[in-house]
């Protein structure tokens, strides 16, 4: 009965650490001209937003689209980018309110447009 209680324990507390990380899992190329942008599976520690900038030349430029997310595992989110894309761009996740500044972001992963 101890072992059974230990085992369940330590299950809760591995499975609260998995859903408390914020981490995008990794990013495919995405195709040119699409204005949707597809992030796969990720985590969050809470609710809050991926917000996704033009990364043209590596640098962060403007935002072109934003998601609300729930906290825990999200499995496929669509950002709508509202115009076809031609350059890289950069997905940022926030936990919380705040999406229009990427120095606040817990994560971030860049997406390459493929021609």
């Amino acid at each position: 009965m101890k072992t059974l209680i230990t085992a369940g324990i330590l299950a809760l507390t591995v499975a609260g650490a998995a859903q408390a990380q914020n981490m995008f899992a990794y990013m495919g190329d995405q195709d040119d001209g699409t204005s949707t942008v597809v992030i796969d599976p990720f985590s969050a520690s809470g609710d809050g937003y991926v917000a996704v900038y033009d990364h043209h030349r590596g640098e962060t430029g403007d935002l072109l689209g934003v998601a609300s997310i729930r906290g825990g595992a999200n499995n496929e989110t669509r950002v709508q980018v509202g115009r076809p894309l031609r350059n890289d761009v950069i997905a940022y996740l926030f936990v919380g309110e705040n999406f229009n500044d990427p120095s606040m972001a817990v994560d971030s992963v860049e997406i390459d447009i493929e021609d």
